[in-house]
């Protein structure tokens, strides 16, 4: 008996405070002699007595000693009672906030399931703990019992009957996820998965993987050869060349093949030849854009591999970023934008990427004359650039818009001028020289050293690409 205690009456008057969490998670879900029980037991554990055993306790509440145990264990199933010993009985009561999820079932739901499992898994016992894990993925996903059941017995066919639980609730979670939860569409994944397990081992054994293949494989494999279009003899060619030694670490190479465009053996053996040098020519790049990156591969997945897969070379795209750094745009985003910029016109090639270069200074030259003309001391920039085709598109040629110039000297803007004296020119139909009216046409202006073309070379050494950069301030890729 313990040293000090309330008697009965003083009991009565105080009052045991229950968690709101067992009347909104728990107490909904319980029948009433489990409810009872957990009470009765609360009760005991606030207001206890040593006077009252677990006989006494069973015979206060009018009840057999095995419901009364079984009652607790049902509690025990979600952490919110222990029992630590049978004989005698004794439990300790768990806080709540510690609790597993409430089931939604009723007790003897799943009583021929737990049967039929169990009759699976011949090598070991499965726990409560265990069943509670399969009892929630049915419920919270509307797995029937013997789909379930479908699920456990490949598991158990695969791995053999001493299977772990947590790897079968894993394929569970797993098919649940992916919307297969009834009979018909677990048959059918696992009849993909037998048609195509021939082929997945395969795999499996060109990545030296001795283990059976599973239906996490099957994910894999129908990723490659459905989402990605990947033949089954390149993806074994891929396993065997690269040496991946996971399915994981093979799925992030087959992705990237995918990224890099390159599909067949023949593509494959030869990207993994050069890949060395691919990854060298990202870091190159990267040095030349100033650009610090800890790690290289997302370099190469997202901008290298496009960029060649376009048809441009490591020559083109180390000049391009070389470009890219003088003109400040240091970042591999902006370099994007220009090498996409440039495909988009066609232009791919070093030699044709120069003369586009070259063809963009001869227009900042004439338009630097033009300035010069008109007595505005300043460089060219991009609105004269978007001017200048403006009036080729209108069809008047240099001769006429250096005689505009002339015109428009003097003037307080003399570029927003010569478009008013062109395209009043336009509207009249004047295209030559000889029709501009004698009251504007202006005399003296010398334009036989105007050059307009450079030689046609074919051939660019380093200095001479390096001039073109520094002699054009920017370039209209737009």
């Amino acid at each position: 008996m313990a040293f000090c205690s309330f008697t009965t009456e003083g009991v009565k008057s105080l009052s045991t405070s229950i968690d709101n969490s067992f009347i909104t998670d728990y107490l909904i879900e319980a029948d009433g002699a489990a409810v009872k029980v957990y009470l009765y037991g609360l009760f005991l554990c606030k207001n206890g007595s040593d006077a009252i055993d677990f006989t006494k306790f069973c015979a206060n509440l009018g009840m057999e000693e095995s419901t009364v145990k079984d009652c607790f264990r049902y509690w025990e199933e979600f952490d919110c009672v222990s029992i630590i010993a049978e004989e005698p009985f004794t439990v300790k009561y768990l806080p709540l906030s510690k609790t597993g999820k409430p089931r939604k079932f009723k007790a003897g739901k799943y009583d021929e399931f737990n049967k039929s499992l169990q009759s699976l898994i011949t090598e070991r016992m499965i726990s409560t703990n265990e069943y509670a894990d399969y009892f929630s993925v049915m419920e919270d996903y509307s797995i029937k019992p013997e789909a379930m059941l479908m699920i456990c017995k490949y598991c158990v066919d695969l791995k053999g009957p001493s299977i772990g639980g947590k790897y079968i609730y894993a394929v569970a979670k797993d098919f649940a996820m992916r919307g297969i939860t009834t009979v018909d569409t677990i048959e059918i994944e696992l009849a993909d998965y037998l048609t195509k397990s021939s082929d997945i081992q395969k795999v499996l054994t060109a990545l030296s993987i001795k283990r059976k293949a599973d239906v996490e494989d099957l994910n894999y494999y129908n990723k490659w050869v459905k989402e990605l279009g990947f033949e089954h003899s390149v993806i074994v060619f891929i396993a065997k060349a690269t040496k991946a030694k996971s399915v994981l670490k093979l799925d992030e190479v087959i992705t990237e093949l995918y990224g890099a465009k390159v599909y067949s053996e023949k593509e494959v053996a030869s990207y993994l030849v050069r890949k060395s040098e691919v990854i060298e020519l990202a870091k190159s790049l990267t040095r030349e854009l100033s650009v610090y990156c800890e790690v290289i591969k997302p370099v190469i997945d997202n901008y290298v591999n496009p960029w060649l897969a376009l048809g441009f070379n490591g020559e083109t795209l180390t000049f391009l970023a070389n470009y890219c750094f003088k003109k400040r745009k240091k970042s591999l985003e902006e370099m994007n934008d220009v090498v996409n910029s440039l495909y988009k016109k066609g232009l791919i090639s070093l030699f044709d990427i120069a003369d586009y270069f070259k063809l963009k200074a001869k227009d900042d030259e004439f338009i630097k004359q033009l300035l010069d003309m008109t007595g505005t001391m300043r460089q060219p920039n991009e609105w004269d650039r978007k001017n200048l085709a403006s009036w080729r598109n209108w069809g008047f040629s240099d001769e006429m818009i250096i005689s505009a110039a002339e015109i428009s000297g003097g003037r307080s803007n003399p570029m927003i001028y010569m478009n008013s004296v062109l395209g009043n020119w336009k509207a009249k139909g004047i295209f030559v020289k000889e029709d501009i009216p004698a009251t504007v046409r202006q005399s003296g202006g010398d334009t036989s050293k105007m050059s307009h073309h450079f030689a046609n070379e074919r051939t660019y050494t380093k200095e001479e690409l390096d001039k073109l950069i520094v002699d054009i301030e920017t370039v209209d890729f737009d």
